[in-house]
């Protein structure tokens, strides 16, 4: 993931020419989020960064059985973007790995191609402390492989329907034709690249 956020930041320098941008894109605010979408050869990885009060309603450490139930399934269809992110079929594409991080997990979730999923502990805290409050995010990123990538001209992007509370996402993406920046909503959920 970081990969892909240190390629995005290096090509999009020229699109961040307002001061204090970068920090906004960083920045933890509910129902906002952000994404990076590169489109290299027949790769499609796009990377996500949302407060986890987006996804779930709530953003701490779950602690009935209903926040933990709604935990699990969060996490489980953050698993399958093809239900969010919806593809050109003509662009052939197919997830080849899922990386769904937040705190709340205590683990990294990652999920191959071939269904195989390998859990690796972490130290390292993704959330920020605020005022003495924990606000966890949850770090997305999904890979695609496009048999036919000339056919991917966007795609659109189903969140809000699916997460209410997510109200806006920046989106910065790189393919071919170019360098984007656009903000969308529930009005406007389609990703040009």
């Amino acid at each position: 993931m970081r990969f892909l956020s240190g390629m995005l930041l290096l090509l999009t320098a020229q699109i961040v020419t307002a001061e204090g941008f970068e920090r906004q894109l960083e920045s933890h605010v509910h129902g906002k989020a952000s994404m990076n979408v590169v489109l290299e050869g027949k790769e499609l990885g796009i990377e996500l960064k949302t407060p986890a009060a987006n996804i779930l309603g709530f953003e701490y450490a779950a602690e009935t059985d209903q926040q933990k139930q709604a935990l699990v399934a969060a996490v489980s269809k953050l698993k399958t973007p093809e239900d969010f992110i919806l593809l050109s079929e003509e662009a052939v594409c197919q997830l080849v790995l899922v990386d769904v991080d937040s705190s709340l997990l205590g683990t990294d979730s990652h999920s191959s191609e071939s269904g195989h999923e390998h859990e690796h502990e972490h130290e390292h805290e993704h959330g920020d402390e605020h005022e003495g409050t924990s606000h966890s995010d949850f770090e997305l990123s999904y890979q695609f492989h496009c048999q036919n990538p000339k056919a991917l001209r966007g795609f659109s992007l189903e969140l809000f329907q699916t997460y209410p509370l997510m109200k806006h996402l920046v989106v910065q993406s790189i393919s071919p034709a170019g360098q984007n920046y656009q903000e969308l909503n529930a009005d406007n959920r389609w990703v040009n690249l």
